[in-house]
């Protein structure tokens, strides 16, 4: 559940951050993968656990209907047109996150506010992670920080790491 409200709150976050506090659907997607790997390559933590996987059209957050649903339904946001959702309470509160999570969030947002749905899709598909992906599968943003040589040392390490059971 835990994980469930940090996206809620992403959502509420980079809402706020949209004129007009909405957007569609790939840009949150987007922003969900960027955030999550700017967190990670910055300050060496995550937005959330709750994971992103990989779509025909770039990497998404998982379940992410039913979290859209979840927080119309709360009254939180409004879904508009076919693909856009628009925040409706930006008071709405399910954690507090960190200083370096927002800053990742407002980032990942400068990253992905300007650009269209293709230009999105072209660049997320060109991200290793992405490429690494299965299908509905989730996304490694490490793939996207690290070379495979260091991803391989260290699940090396971990393997090698004693289980305390």
């Amino acid at each position: 559940m835990k994980s469930i409200n940090e996206v809620k709150q992403f959502i509420v976050e980079l809402l706020k951050l949209f004129p007009d506090n909405k957007t569609d659907y790939a840009h949150i997607g987007k922003a969900y993968f960027y955030a999550n790997r700017f967190a990670l390559e910055d300050y060496s933590t995550l937005v959330s656990i709750h994971r992103c996987v990989k779509l025909d059209y770039g990497p998404a957050i998982d379940s992410y209907m039913e979290i859209f649903n979840d927080l119309q339904e709360e009254g939180v946001i409004v879904k508009e047109k076919p693909h856009h959702i628009k925040l409706m309470d930006d008071h709405a509160k399910y954690t507090d996150f960190p200083k370096e999570v927002i800053n990742s969030i407002q980032k990942a947002y400068l990253h992905v506010e300007d650009k269209g749905f293709g230009q999105l899709t072209a660049e997320t598909h060109g991200s290793k992670s992405y490429k690494k992906a299965r299908m509905h599968e989730e996304i490694d943003y490490a793939n996207d920080i690290f070379t495979d040589e260091e991803i391989r040392n260290v699940k090396k390490f971990s393997s090698n790491t004693p289980r305390f059971v």
